[in-house]
């Protein structure tokens, strides 16, 4: 607020930073403030922006962000889908020109709480590609990852919240401002060699993230490929591409589906519901202290961090803090 943001939509944005600190998605929590008010400060995000419907049918919808703040849009453009589900059963939206949307798997998750199926996933708006290909050095695609979540009937979300390359770029920055490496696999450096040191990534000159897969990365590349056209082609965003618009954001696709459509609105639950159990039934590997289902994970952090609290690095609470000051926040 003290940067010129409305308190509805700062509210909106602190809201899903700190949820996703929560979650254990730290790389998608507070972390991200310092740069969001960069980005405020040089014009590349608008807080007074309304997102508008550009184009429509009575299943889809093109809608431009105005280059508010991804958590303002992604949600509204969700909401749209949903409403549209709600009379045709299957509805998508396309958001381009928005702010960065944070973590995916909230809108994924605010479909299934309406009780419909959510897909989300993205790419960088043409730009904000630090993926290699399969069997490349240089930086061509994002990240494009992917969330979907179901109505279940558990005593939490049933959320698949994942990226195509090997970790997020966010989890990157997390341990260089912890001072601490990275696992072998996860990034190269310029000259496409492996490395452990976030410092190779971010350059000069800049390295790559890996596709998600090791020696089978051509799935998680194939996967970011096809998310990059869904994410981009459809009009407004784009795909990405060699010398890029330097205003970077996130091109969107989101889809909500009405399991009522299909005949099946509470038969849907209880097979999701079921199948958790079944899955969960399977005997314990070694290493391992029980089989988690996707959503799980993220529901034992949150539980944890909301007894003991949130570790913020020392790094990022002095940005935080310097922040804070030069707005003139005590």
């Amino acid at each position: 607020m003290a940067a010129g943001v409305p308190p509805d939509v700062a509210q909106r944005v602190a809201e899903s930073l700190v949820e996703s600190n929560l979650l254990g998605h730290d790389s998608h929590g507070v972390i991200r403030v310092p740069s969001y008010l960069t980005m405020l400060g040089d014009g590349r995000i608008d807080p007074k922006a309304q997102p508008r419907v550009a184009r429509e049918t009575e299943s889809t919808a093109l809608v431009d962000g105005g280059w508010q703040f991804g958590q303002v849009t992604a949600r509204y453009a969700m909401e749209l889908a949903v409403s549209k589900a709600a009379r045709t059963g299957v509805a998508a939206v396309q958001l381009y020109q928005s702010g960065h949307i944070g973590r995916l798997g909230e809108y994924a998750h605010q479909a299934a709480e309406q009780g419909m199926v959510g897909l989300v996933c993205t790419n960088n708006h043409t730009s904000g590609q630090i993926l290699a290909p399969f069997g490349g050095t240089a930086r061509r695609l994002s990240p494009s990852p992917i969330a979907i979540a179901a109505p279940g009937g558990q005593d939490f979300p049933i959320v698949l919240d994942m990226t195509t390359s090997t970790t997020a770029e966010g989890k990157i920055r997390v341990r260089q401002a912890r001072g601490q490496r990275l696992p072998e696999g996860w990034i190269i450096d310029a000259a496409g060699r492996p490395s452990t040191d976030p410092a190779d990534f971010y350059g000069p000159p800049p390295g790559s993230l890996l596709p998600l897969g090791g020696e089978l990365g051509y799935k998680g590349f194939g996967l970011a490929f096809m998310i990059d056209i869904l994410s981009g082609a459809f009009g407004g965003s784009g795909c990405s591409q060699a010398n890029p618009p330097q205003l970077r954001g996130n091109g969107v696709f989101l889809q909500a589906i009405d399991p009522g459509a299909f005949g099946a609105k509470e038969s849907f639950k209880r097979e999701v519901a079921a199948l958790a159990e079944y899955v969960k039934s399977s005997p314990v590997a070694p290493g391992f202290d029980r089989i988690r289902i996707p959503g799980e994970t993220e529901h034992e952090a949150r539980q944890q961090r909301m007894q003991h609290g949130i570790e913020i690095e020392e790094d990022t609470w002095s940005k935080l803090r310097a922040a804070a000051a030069e707005l003139g926040l005590k």
